[in-house]
């Protein structure tokens, strides 16, 4: 029986444990809020999960947190050097990423993670305050501002499959929450916030105030940027939120963007210090310049890894999500192709679910069109083996590139082939050296991780068959 109504998912969080990230976050609260608290009863409360006091230490000592340099060897030196709130932060962070993300995590969860800790680090740095401890409380609010949705993403089993599927063949979000959950994302976290006394900051900033504070309007700017973000620095979208943060911090727009940017690069810099690199493909950073669109290197030990990899989920049965997602790592991260993505083909959509590369955030954001409407898609779901369109191919073809593709994608070599699983064509894979001449090295992969892709698709629908 489906899960509907908020109730019924708080019962169905607390049964998957989540509530013991709920207490502890409420003890670091308590702690924290506590003008009494002393150094050592902090330190007691860490050094009471091992896995917990080694990861605070790791993280301690990260440029992030200790520029310096200077050895963090105990839990007592780590508070005095961050502080109080920097330590929760740094609990928090990582039992987010500790509680929720596991082995395999879906890409809707990645993605939403990754705009959580985007959001948060855009927001302690427009805190407006020198009062440290009141940034760290920011970054904290801003981090769990979607709470509610990682939880579905990560707990949500058969609710979170339902729901992935409506949101890709284009339902919108608030649709597709009402009729798969019962409810609003927003409407679970407010929920979650206050059963768990997460953050009375955090429950401010849920709320319709009128008159917010500046601490609330960080993590509501710091929420924006990362959310538009995602069209593209220089989009209208983007400019449109970065004009107010210029107003707001009294800058040229020039210099909240540039700012913006380096702030994303720091968020994902710091997810892979908290042991979540595979947030960092989700953040669009300076991979929006040019500086990014510099070629990748190929790199035989990935490769070798991720067939490694592939070869297991044939026959551990692994679920489509995972799959795709190492053919796209080790195409780009491997095989050094700069730009991948897996299109999915429903019913009549062909959606970008996907990619890899500096264009990675806008292609899964907008590159979704009727089967029909986009030539070189359409004919590529005709072809029987991989397709190589050399530039003197393409120049023959422009008719196959129409606006849109030249818009997202550029009129340029690539790799084009249909994934056949059991007669019937699920998905392209597209792969380019963005403007770089492609090599038969390359194309020699392409078509190995291509070949070991079907088979794992294959032998998993194979299951679900019989």
């Amino acid at each position: 029986m489906a899960v509907i109504g908020l109730q019924a998912w708080v019962q169905k969080l607390d049964a998957a444990d989540l509530p013991v990230l709920g207490r502890v976050i409420e003890q670091l609260n308590e702690l924290t809020t506590n003008a009494d608290t002393r150094v050592n009863e902090m330190s007691d409360a860490v050094l009471k999960d091992s896995n917990l006091t080694s990861q605070l230490l790791r993280v301690a000592n990260s440029i992030h947190y200790n520029p310096g340099g200077g050895a963090i060897n105990t839990v007592t030196r780590a508070i005095i050097q961050v502080g109080f709130e920097g330590v929760k932060g740094i609990c928090i962070s990582l039992l987010l990423v500790d509680q929720l993300l596991g082995a395999q995590p879906r890409e809707r969860l990645l993605q939403s993670m990754a705009r959580a800790f985007h959001a948060a680090l855009q927001a302690k740095f427009l805190a407006p305050t020198v009062d440290q401890d009141v940034a760290e409380q920011v970054f904290v609010a801003a981090l769990l501002f979607h709470v509610g949705e990682l939880a579905v993403w990560s707990k949500g089993e058969i609710q979170a499959d339902q729901l992935d599927d409506q949101l890709t063949e284009g339902v919108n979000e608030h649709d597709a929450c009402e009729a798969v959950l019962g409810l609003q994302f927003r409407s679970l976290t407010r929920e979650l916030v206050h059963r768990w006394h997460l953050s009375s900051l955090l429950e401010q900033a849920l709320s319709s105030s009128s008159a917010p504070s500046a601490s609330i309007n960080a993590i509501r700017m710091g929420e924006a940027i990362s959310q538009v973000s995602r069209f593209g620095w220089h989009s209208k979208e983007a400019q449109q939120v970065l004009k107010q943060v210029a107003n707001v911090r009294k800058v040229s727009l020039a210099q909240a963007t540039a700012d913006a940017i380096r702030i994303a690069d720091s968020a994902g810099e710091l997810a892979s210090v908290f042991g979540a690199s595979g947030l960092v493909d989700f953040i669009p950073g300076s991979q929006d310049q040019a500086l990014a669109r510099l070629p990748v290197k190929a790199d035989e030990k990935i490769q070798l890894t991720v067939l490694r990899e592939l070869s297991s989920a044939a026959q551990l049965g692994a679920d489509a999500d995972h799959v795709y997602q190492l053919i796209v790592r080790g195409l780009h991260h491997g095989a050094g192709l700069a730009r991948v993505a897996v299109v999915l083909v429903l019913k009549s959509k062909l959606v970008t679910r996907y990619a890899a590369g500096p264009d990675a955030v806008v292609w899964r954001e907008r590159l979704h069109f009727n089967e029909a409407s986009v030539q070189l898609f359409s004919e590529a779901l005709l072809f029987k083996a991989p397709q190589w369109f050399s530039l003197e191919r393409v120049n023959k073809s422009e008719h196959l590139f129409p606006v849109l593709i030249k818009e997202l994608m550029g009129l340029q070599p690539c790799f084009i082939a249909p994934i056949e699983v059991c007669g019937r064509v699920v998905a392209l894979l597209y792969a380019d050296a963005n403007g770089e001449a492609l090599t038969d090295e390359q194309y020699a992969s392409y078509c190995h991780f291509l070949q070991q892709g079907k088979y794992c698709l294959t032998a998993q629908a194979m299951r679900v068959k019989f």
